[in-house]
Order: structure tokens, then sequence, then C-alpha cells
């Protein structure tokens, strides 16, 4: 089974049915609801969707909604922690390349697992080190 990690924005675009997740994202999210791939959600998207959550750029429900996904009957969502293994791909990620440390820390993820990654940061799909999907 094929699996790929989400930044946070592609997993809220998902969430809410946006139309700016594009078309081949929106798929993998549709395979992963069905079972047929799984999607993994790093530890640092959910403390961002808290942040947004407070700052009131995304309803209230939203971090409910994704703490949820790995329960939904028949999804393959999955959450993981940041560790160790994440904070020594972090290392290989240039700051100077990706200055927003929630965005190293989803792409270190990404490298760390060795899965693509789900995103349309430009800083992130520019990375030679990531491969991506959008």
């Amino acid at each position: 089974m094929s699996a790929y990690v989400t930044d946070t924005h592609a997993l809220l675009w998902h969430l809410s049915n946006d139309p700016a997740l594009s078309a081949p994202a929106a798929d993998l999210f549709r395979q992963a609801d069905a079972g047929a791939v799984e999607i993994i959600i790093p530890s640092i998207a959910l403390v961002e969707v808290v942040y947004l959550c407070e700052r009131q750029r995304v309803p209230d429900d939203r971090i409910d909604r994704i703490l949820a996904l790995p329960s939904m009957p028949g999804s393959r969502y999955r959450m993981v922690p940041l560790d160790e293994p994440v904070v020594q791909a972090l290392r290989r990620i240039p700051r100077d390349q990706v200055p927003d440390m929630p965005d190293r820390i989803i792409g270190a993820t990404a490298l760390s697992l060795g899965l693509p990654l789900i995103t349309r940061d430009s800083n992130l799909t520019s990375s030679q080190l990531l491969t991506c999907v959008w």
C-alpha cells in the first residue's frame, strides 16, 4: 500500500473541500478515505491547526475532525510524532531554503519516512531532497 505525508494546508483543504486542493492531492485523500492509501499526519500539523483555530483562521472543529480521522471506518490516516529520526532529517533541510520551522518539520517527517509529501508549498516542492505531489 502506498503512503504519503500531508502538509497542514493540504489536509485542511481536504476537510473543507476547498478548490485550492489540486486534483492529484484530492484524489490521494479520497483514496485514504476509502482505505486504498495511507496518509501520514505529522504531529506539528496538529499543533499548527490548534494555532489556526485559536487565531480563528479555521473553524474550531478542525482539530477534532483531524484527530478522528485514524478511527474513521475504512480510512487510512496515521499520526506520527516529532521524534529523533525527524530531527536528524530536519538537519538535512537547509533553513535558507525552507525558513518556516513547521514546514521544515513536515518536510523532515516525509524525508525521515522516505515518503512523498502532499504540498503546494514552493519552498518544499523545490527541494532536491523531497518528492512532492501537487
